[in-house]
């Protein structure tokens, strides 16, 4: 008599662990152009101060550069280069094939177009008066910064805030995966609408502004969790530059 064997699937072992990081290759891919046009964009703003006054502006890709300085590292480039760096560690731990899906790198550009719609129709109910119209050169600038925000505000709050917190409580603490993903949605919304606001940000505190901010980490932190970092970077970048090109 012979005994068959019913192979199961990889993924069995961990059903309930959410793919924190998914497609990092494409998603390396998808966001390249967009590390690029803001180092690029940066430099050709402001050119006196070695691009220095504009990044300062997004505040979390300041905390980047303060954090390399600890090491001796003072390079602009250095929080483009982490995220690089991760993405490539990360599909190299998933021992995926280096093979890039084209297709997959489209659909992210679509699909962050169409996530960052609820965002902006949320926005534009709360909006109390309309912004000024910018000149030219500040047009640039708010898309340049608002790019910017979007890859490297993603990176720490999401990438890094939230991967950290449910390692944290899922690996060392021995937490339920979804009771701790949650968790971690929830601080890293307010730590992420905090920080626009002093001492780490320099726009006055507005509760309808942190309350809009908090919801929007939260609807950022889920796309993240279950359709991973390049998604919601494309997602709050999309929203950035549909917020500038209609304001």
């Amino acid at each position: 008599m012979t005994t068959t064997r019913i192979a199961q699937p990889e993924e069995s072992s961990e059903p309930n662990r959410p793919r924190l990081l998914s497609r990092p290759l494409e998603a390396l891919v998808f966001l390249l152009p967009l590390i690029l046009f803001y180092e690029v964009g940066c430099i050709l703003l402001y050119p006196s101060s070695g691009s220095g006054a504009g990044q300062e502006r997004v505040v979390a890709f300041h905390l980047l550069q303060v954090f390399f300085e600890l090491f001796g590292s003072t390079g602009v480039w250095m929080p483009g280069l982490a995220v690089i760096v991760i993405l490539i560690c990360t599909h190299i731990a998933s021992k995926r094939p280096w093979i890039i899906s084209r297709k997959a790198v489209w659909i992210m550009y679509a699909e962050s177009a169409l996530a960052a719609l609820p965002l902006l129709m949320f926005n534009h109910l709360l909006s109390a008066s309309p912004a000024a119209p910018d000149t030219g050169r500040e047009l640039l600038a708010d898309a340049v910064l608002g790019v910017g925000a979007g890859v490297y505000e993603e990176l720490v709050f999401r990438l890094i805030f939230i991967s950290v917190i449910v390692m944290i409580g899922t690996d060392l603490l021995n937490l339920p995966n979804g009771l701790t993903t949650i968790a971690a949605i929830a601080l890293s919304s307010l730590a992420f609408s905090a920080h626009h606001h002093p001492p780490l940000g320099s726009e006055p505190f507005s509760t309808a502004k942190f309350l809009f901010r908090a919801a929007a980490g939260v609807y950022l932190g889920l796309l993240f969790v279950y359709r991973g970092y390049g998604p919601a970077a494309g997602t709050h970048a999309a929203y950035n530059l549909m917020v500038t090109l209609i304001s």
